[in-house]
């Protein structure tokens, strides 16, 4: 790369870390400002830092290698989040920043009490933290030595000095890749330093200023890769000569063409009844935790919805096309991105997207590590530990677990081998255990064994029905064993639901009058508590979620009927942005 460009990612390097000292003094106020920035941020500073942090560096990668195997609708993969996001904004984001908690595990003594509960709580707290988020820290960081490999080229002292370590130790040529780790830890030290200092408030501030070069970033990189096929003419050109009519066509499409009714109620049932089940918890919940009141909480969700969905992932998309038309032979259709990128770009652009890849990465890891430190010091150390512990305990022992978890993630980074398939593990775990997350904000009876006997059922049936299928060549698809996931999965917690004793209902009670959750199935509840005012019902609130639903899909459509010059339909699908819109409006529950 050219100076200029080591210069512009030099700079980002050193603005992030001004950040963390610029934050110390509002980090060390307390531990609600070290996790949640003293509940005080504004939506478009909430919902911005969860878009940046959605934002993994192999991301328009992923999307990249989506569009050579499955074309457009392969995104489809992720845009069914849509829906649950949709479902946050008219119900959970309120619902989350009203409960007052700190983290979702929290929660769950807040909603179900009891030992139990208390269970439920430090369990999730270890297993989010010490495995699940430490596990994807080092999966991330294995994907980024993709990004780092094609972009940051290997200089000579570095090949000597590998050399020299690889004869010194008697390794065979090639087992370890000095560079690629220098670069890698170097960027995740960084990032946990300025996590140290700052916290959540250093994180949200580096969010914002990665999400502005990003997406700057990403859609100048649009023009000059179609400008380089001569625009979005020569791109489909250049596809259709490639590619044929039939294999443009299916790439081309929004949605999958169906080749059986069996096929097509496959997709409707999985990706629009199953795969979205969630109530937005985990790092999302901690943006809503973090805003200033509930009309922040919902603006902040819708804002991440609209420019998660609708407005990013199209720049990753055209590039994505532009890299199948120049390369259309790649064994690995990933590399296409960062190799046009390297291309293409002039001085100085380049290191700006180059820089916006690895402060992806770098958004990623300070999330995790703040959100692990959060489980760790306030449902674990707090709650079980050291109860009486004052805030500057706290708050030494959050930096502390900072660093403990940064160290964790390096060392499974470094012995983990493969990530295959574990995506499609994520979801199918998530999805089967999605419907017991959502019904527990509406129906009274849900327990914390509703909960640890979903989980319980979900690895277990998760982990066996692949191998029943091999056993039996039975060729069960992705999408059949969800559907085979949930269907069994979901009997059993509702089993054991209605075999164990319902929650107290003193601490019910206290739940329902503080929280106020939807009153469709708390009727024992409800009627104990007159004073709390009734919603109305479910029909106008489940209007607005399902017209948010489709004014989050038809503006992503009209964008990407606007960028590939497909203008009636870009105007159908901005009617229905409209039309939605004023629906959603018009029925959102006001209380």
């Amino acid at each position: 790369m050219h100076w200029l460009d080591w210069s512009v990612i030099a700079l980002y390097m050193g603005m992030v870390t001004l950040i963390g000292f610029l934050f110390v003094r509002k980090a060390n106020a307390s531990v609600a400002d070290y996790f949640v920035a003293g509940r005080s941020l504004p939506w478009w500073l909430a919902g911005t830092s969860l878009v940046a942090t959605s934002f993994a560096a192999d991301t328009p990668l992923f999307v990249a290698g989506l569009l050579a195997t499955k074309g457009i609708a392969g995104n489809w993969i992720w845009w069914n989040q849509a829906i649950a996001w949709a479902l946050a904004i008219v119900f959970f984001a309120r619902l989350w920043r009203r409960s007052g908690v700190t983290t979702d595990a929290e929660f769950i003594e807040l909603r179900y009490g009891g030992k139990s509960g208390a269970f439920l709580r430090g369990f999730r707290a270890l297993f989010m933290s010490a495995i699940v988020s430490t596990c994807t820290l080092a999966w991330v960081m294995l994907a980024m030595q993709k990004i780092v490999q094609a972009t940051l080229a290997r200089p000579e002292w570095v090949e000597s000095l590998q050399l020299s370590i690889e004869q010194s130790f008697d390794l065979a040529p090639g087992a370890i890749d000095l560079w690629k780790w220098t670069v890698l830890v170097s960027l995740f030290l960084i990032a946990t330093f300025y996590t140290v200092l700052a916290g959540f408030w250093g994180i949200v501030v580096t969010d914002l200023v990665q999400f502005v070069i990003a997406i700057v970033g990403a859609i100048v990189f649009a023009f000059y890769a179609l400008d380089s096929v001569g625009g979005m003419t020569g791109l489909q050109a250049g596809l259709l000569e490639e590619y044929g009519p039939q294999r443009v066509s299916d790439m081309l499409r929004f949605f999958p063409e169906f080749v059986s009714l069996r096929a097509g109620l496959s997709f409707v049932v999985v990706y629009f009844s199953m795969l979205w089940w969630t109530d937005c918890n985990g790092y999302a919940a901690q943006r809503m935790f973090s805003t200033r009141d509930e009309r922040q909480s919902t603006l902040a969700s819708l804002w991440f919805s609209i420019a998660h969905f609708a407005l990013r992932p199209w720049p990753w998309i055209v590039v994505g096309l532009v890299a199948l038309v120049q390369y259309p032979g790649l064994e690995d259709p990933e590399t296409g991105y960062p190799k046009l990128l390297m291309e293409i770009m002039p001085p100085g652009l380049k290191g700006m997207l180059v820089a916006s890849l690895l402060a992806a990465f770098m958004s990623t890891v300070d999330t995790h590590l703040n959100w692990n430190a959060s489980y760790f010091v306030t449902d674990i150390y707090k709650r079980f530990l050291v109860p009486d512990a004052d805030e500057a305990k706290c708050l030494q022992v959050s930096r502390m677990s900072v660093l403990v978890y940064a160290v964790m993630a390096i060392v499974v980074a470094y012995f983990m081998t493969s990530i295959e398939s574990g995506v499609l593990i994520f979801f199918n775990l998530t999805s089967s255990i999605g419907l017991v997350l959502i019904l527990r904000w509406f129906w009274w009876r849900v327990n914390a064994w509703s909960e640890i006997s979903a989980m319980i059922a979900s690895v277990v049936f998760t982990t066996m029905l692949p191998i029943i299928s091999d056993r039996y060549d039975l060729g069960w698809s992705f999408e059949t064993r969800i559907l085979l996931t949930v269907a069994l999965v979901t009997p059993t917690w509702l089993v054991v639901t209605l075999l164990t004793a319902p929650v107290e209902a003193k601490h019910l009670d206290k739940f329902y009058r503080g929280v106020q959750p939807p009153d469709l199935w708390w009727g024992p509840v409800a009627a104990r508590c007159p004073e709390v005012l009734s919603q109305g019902g479910l029909v106008r609130p489940a209007m607005s979620w399902v017209s948010c639903a489709v004014m989050l899909y038809a503006l992503l459509f009209t964008i990407g009927n606007s960028v590939l010059l497909q203008w009636s339909e870009a105007a159908v699908s901005a009617a229905v942005v409209c039309i939605a819109s004023l629906t959603m409006w018009k029925t959102y529950p006001r209380s």
